[in-house]
């Protein structure tokens, strides 16, 4: 799955109408991706005066000066930088709806230089995946897992998690060695088959009270059909 699908899946599934995307690349970027999320209502920010952003600003400005609404779903894919992403996702939550989602792109970088700070030719990740760490170990107040597609597409809601916790004070869990050796737990990684189990998707009863609902609303809309046809109403 793509990060917009992995989008879209979320938007259909909780019936959202609203889309807030921080960092917009242009249509001839790998992985553009705000034309391809269907929703109601969606903004963009990002500062690049060549992309077609609703915000021509920073996330920080945006956050501070010009947001004036609560979002259904917040994608952040800006400076895939530790500290910056951190403070995207602490501000989404503010802005967030309760029953609302954040996805955060690039977190599972599986090389170790792809996720080094300096922005280099072909894949950067940068270190994002250090600030689902800081959240796995410090925010209580939600839930979070991160889907194993599309470079890691990290799924923050409003709930409940079990604090990730390190045994060794003493140990740097913002290496990358320990990221590599701890994957599934610091990202709470899943596999794409485990998300579409959560959302409902390739379900054989759901899928089977689908197709019913279908055909008695077809039957419903011939006789009504019928009845219009008929002459005598019958």
């Amino acid at each position: 799955m793509t990060r917009s699908q992995i989008i879209n899946t979320l938007i259909e599934h909780y019936g959202y109408k609203t889309y807030l995307e921080i960092g917009v690349n242009t249509p001839a970027q790998p992985g553009w991706n705000f034309d391809s999320v269907k929703i109601d209502l969606k903004h963009g920010v990002d500062p690049n005066e060549k992309v077609n952003a609703d915000f021509k600003m920073t996330s920080d400005e945006f956050f501070e000066k010009q947001i004036n609404m609560k979002y259904d779903v917040i994608f952040i894919d800006g400076l895939h930088l530790f500290e910056q992403v951190y403070k995207d996702i602490i501000n989404s939550l503010k802005w967030l709806n309760e029953n609302g989602t954040i996805i955060v792109h690039d977190t599972n970088p599986l090389l170790e230089k792809t996720q080094r700070r300096s922005h280099m030719p072909g894949p950067w990740h940068g270190d994002v995946w250090k600030a689902i760490l800081k959240i796995r170990m410090e925010e209580a107040g939600i839930s979070i897992y991160t889907v194993d597609t599309d470079e890691g597409c990290t799924v923050i809601q409003k709930g409940s998690q079990k604090l990730f916790e390190v045994e060794n004070n003493q140990i740097d869990v913002y290496n990358f060695t320990f990221l590599n050796s701890h994957r599934k737990n610091v990202l709470n990684l899943i596999t794409v088959k485990d998300f579409k189990k959560i959302m409902g998707i390739n379900n054989p009863i759901k899928e089977s009270l689908k197709h019913l609902k279908k055909k008695y609303y077809r039957g419903i809309i011939k006789k009504i059909y019928r009845k219009i046809k008929s002459p005598s109403g019958k």
